[in-house]
């Protein structure tokens, strides 16, 4: 009984001083965790509490800087840069700093020569080297074919005049071979064929370039047609002129030639020459002798050829006749001279015969005038003598009567 009770409350001792140990580490863990969940909720409040102060004292700052600060200006706006510029602009050529060099390899010997190029024996190296070092002369070629061809054609000299003294013995020979003869030159051949393949290339370059010079292309614009001509090359064309108010024609083609288009040139030159004639007052004769002088090269018909050289005509006689008319009213002796001399020139100048009877009526006229002035000038220097009144002589006195003096 009394060992049992003892062993009793010894185990029931220990089993409660287990249980106190675990206690108190489970209390021991429970603060533990407290003071962490603590410190947690602690931490965002003191972060808040910061923020909250730090925030107005940071818009205040911000603030003085801004105002001590001048705004900065804005930058300009960079232009785009254009496909034209950049075509044309020039960029440095690139170097590196420092160039690649390749490093030796260690493993290379140094001592190292090649190999012989020609083996065997000495005599066959020395031979195999002579023949690829010898030199061939063209010249030495012909001469020793002109030799052997000379050679031989004695030969056979001799053996024909020995055949004539012996006449019974007949002797036939045959030509000699194409072989015997001096080969040709292939250089002088290749070069040959060249220079003809090089002028056969000229040819057709030339060819190519006139064919592509005699094409021409319309384009129409706003209000305008652009007549281009092909470029005196194989290929390419250029601007040749701009009609403002000329319609393209009504049948359009890919190509046209110079009868398609130069009728359109000449009569947009001569519509212009035209409206400077409809002007009112006097007309700009030398305006329109530029637009007539222009019309003139595209004038491929003899029909516009005609138009070109009478409207010519027709301007060169109204400036004549303009100017003798301003010159006769004048009415001087060297005005009148320089009228006639107007007159002259125009009567020489193609016209219908109408116009030549005008102007020999105005050639009249002006003699005329010349005729009258020079009288008036000759009378006016060499006036007519005056009649003078003949004296009557005194009556002679009657016979006084006789017996009575006289008087």
């Amino acid at each position: 009984m009394g060992k049992n009770s003892l062993v009793k409350s010894t185990t029931k001792g220990k089993k409660s001083a287990a249980k106190k140990k675990i206690a108190k580490k489970a209390a021991a863990k429970a603060t533990a965790k407290a003071k962490v969940a603590a410190k947690a909720k602690a931490a965002p409040k003191a972060k808040t509490a910061a923020k909250a102060k730090a925030a107005p004292k940071a818009k205040v700052a911000a603030k003085a800087k801004a105002v001590a600060k001048p705004k900065a200006a804005p930058a300009p706006k960079k232009k785009p840069v254009s496909v034209k510029d950049l075509l044309k602009k020039k960029f440095p050529v690139w170097k590196p700093e420092k160039f690649y060099a390749v490093a030796p390899d260690k493993g290379d010997a140094k001592d190292f020569t090649a190999p012989p190029f020609v083996s065997g024996s000495e005599e066959e190296q020395k031979r195999i080297k002579e023949l690829l070092l010898k030199k061939y002369d063209l010249a030495e070629i012909k001469a020793a074919g002109e030799k052997a061809a000379a050679e031989k054609a004695a030969a056979e000299k001799a053996a024909a005049e020995k055949a004539a003294a012996e006449p019974e013995v007949s002797v036939s020979y045959e030509p000699p071979d194409s072989d015997d003869t001096i080969p040709a030159d292939p250089m002088e051949k290749g070069m040959k064929y060249l220079a003809a393949a090089f002028a056969v290339l000229i040819a057709l370059v030339v060819g190519s370039s006139m064919i592509n010079q005699g094409k021409y292309y319309i384009h129409s614009t706003d209000g305008a047609i652009e007549v281009f001509q092909g470029s005196f090359a194989p290929m390419g064309e250029k601007l040749l002129i701009s009609l403002p108010g000329v319609q393209a024609p009504e049948k359009a083609k890919d190509i046209y030639s110079k009868t398609d288009v130069y009728p359109l040139i000449f009569n947009y030159y001569v519509e212009k020459a035209d409206t400077l004639l409809k002007v009112p007052g006097l007309p700009d004769f030398e305006g329109i002798k530029t637009y007539i002088n222009k019309a003139s090269p595209y004038a491929v018909t003899p029909a516009s050829k005609d138009i070109v050289f009478k409207r010519l005509s027709n301007i060169d006689l109204m400036i004549l006749l303009y100017k003798a008319d301003v010159a006769a009213s004048k009415s001087t002796l060297s005005d009148l001279k320089e009228a006639k001399g107007y007159l002259s020139e125009a009567s020489r100048l193609d016209i219908d015969d109408i116009q030549l009877d005008l102007i020999h009526q105005k050639i009249a006229v002006v003699d005329k005038h010349i005729a009258a002035l020079k009288a008036k000038k000759t009378a006016t220097k060499s006036p007519a003598p005056v009649p003078q009144a003949k004296t009557k002589s005194p009556a002679p006195a009657a016979p006084a009567p006789h017996g009575k003096p006289h008087g």
